[in-house]
């Protein structure tokens, strides 16, 4: 693993920004790298474990480092399983075994169980530290960093190559570019790739609570009139939160006392996981979908948060970026195995294709049940209502609606793993 490039160097792929969804990539396209797929990574922060892990508390660090959790459904578990990248953090993961779905201040409810889909997790519940830290861990070794350092410019040249201008100087020439530097970033206007954005007029305010009883791995989904609030299991005693509050009380609620926030939250939450006896720190963003109009080009894909950004009910977010990354590495190993090159209109768009259906399926979901759930019509409240009880009722329908949670309501891209006796393999099979 190499910390710098020639004054004008030249890759096969160039991935830009270390977040959790570009470093699944390189973990995805592990066996194509040691077989001889020339890569190189971008990222503007310093990666903690190319120096010191255990930095303090107050060094930068990259968004996949930060305090917040991240859920990871089951599928998105077994994925991580057959890269090996499992064994690095399973040990921060607390497993989610069961979900109460509810409506406050209505009679709808439901129970999904991980007995309805027959496996002993529906997910997984990760501090984003550990999440970001197992992922960096174990990178293939002839993977070419460039860290701390940033792309300034980009272009796709006459002769149908990505050409890469970086702050420190260096040129870099790229067959294909993936750019997974999050929704904020100023490469894709440099091309002229505009967003879709919707905002919510909300804002989740999210921190963690320490609660007087053991969460026993439930989570809980609320949804209020000013948007849902979940309750993630993490530690023995304790849940991630995730609360949706109107923009105009967000710096109230972000200033009020501890004791202030754990009244508040309690009074909208209720008892149903305990009483809530400590608060943790506490930060906001602000909610919207965002949707890149063009996600492909010949010699350019976008991924994760540079791809869409989604409001933070169901936790599909990262699940969605993790299945496109492995969607995305199948079709950049069978091209490498082919002699293709991986940046080809074919290869790109192959890669779209699969996953333009999971994408606006989830995507769909991920709006609908925010505004559905928002809505004051008493006809619409009663409806919803009857519909968590309808699925709470009907196995078949909850084992369905468990599944897609999971992440398994689409076929499964294959991955491809690093066997150390044995050549590149490609698909171990399709997760079912």
């Amino acid at each position: 693993m190499t910390n710098s490039a020639e004054k004008s160097a030249r890759f096969d792929l160039v991935i830009i920004g270390a977040g959790m969804a570009g470093l699944s990539l390189l973990h995805l396209l592990r066996s194509s790298i040691e077989q001889g797929l020339k890569v190189a990574l971008v990222e503007r922060f310093e990666l903690p474990s190319l120096t010191n892990k255990d930095a303090g508390q107050d060094t930068e660090r990259p968004p996949s480092f930060d305090g917040r959790a991240t859920a990871l459904s089951y599928g998105s578990q077994q994925i991580f399983s057959q890269l090996g990248v499992w064994s690095e953090i399973e040990a921060a993961a607390c497993s989610i075994e069961n979900i109460q779905v509810s409506d406050q201040g209505r009679f709808g409810q439901t129970h999904i169980k991980h007995t309805d889909a027959n496996v002993e997790s529906l997910g997984y519940i990760i501090r984003n530290r550990a999440l970001g830290e197992g992922l960096i861990a174990n990178l293939p070794q002839q993977l070419t960093i460039l860290a701390p350092d940033s792309v300034t410019a980009i272009e796709i040249t006459a002769n149908q190559k990505a050409s890469l201008t970086l702050a420190a100087g260096n040129t870099l020439d790229a067959e294909l570019v993936v750019m997974a530097d999050g929704g904020r970033s100023d490469l894709a206007k440099q091309l002229g790739i505009q967003q879709q954005s919707h905002r919510y007029n909300t804002h989740a305010l999210v921190t963690s609570v320490r609660i007087d009883r053991s969460h026993k791995h439930w989570a809980y989904e609320r949804f209020t009139e000013a948007g849902p609030i979940a309750l993630l299991p993490l530690g023995e005693d304790e849940f991630a939160v995730v609360w949706t509050l109107a923009d105009e009380v967000i710096e109230e609620y972000l200033a009020a006392d501890e004791a202030t926030l754990i009244d508040r939250l309690q009074s909208a939450f209720g008892y149903r996981a305990g009483r809530i006896i400590a608060l943790g720190a506490r930060a906001s963003y602000p909610l919207a979908l965002v949707k890149a109009q063009e996600q492909i080009r010949p010699h350019l894909v976008l991924l994760g948060n540079a791809a869409h950004s989604l409001h933070p009910v169901a936790g599909q977010g990262f699940n969605l970026a993790l299945r496109d990354a492995a969607a995305l590495a199948e079709k950049i190993n069978l091209a490498f195995d082919n002699g293709t090159p991986i940046g080809r209109w074919s290869v790109v768009q192959g890669y779209y294709q699969q996953q333009k259906t999971d994408q606006r399926n989830t995507i769909m979901g991920s709006d609908l049940l925010p505004r559905l759930f928002s809505q004051k019509n008493t006809a619409l409240r009663c409806s919803r209502d009857m519909g968590l009880i309808g699925l709470a009722l009907a196995p078949t329908v909850r084992k369905l609606f468990a599944r897609q949670a999971m992440g398994l309501g689409q076929p499964a891209a294959k991955v491809a793993v690093h066997l150390s006796d044995q050549k590149h393999e490609q698909a171990l099979g399709q997760l079912s």
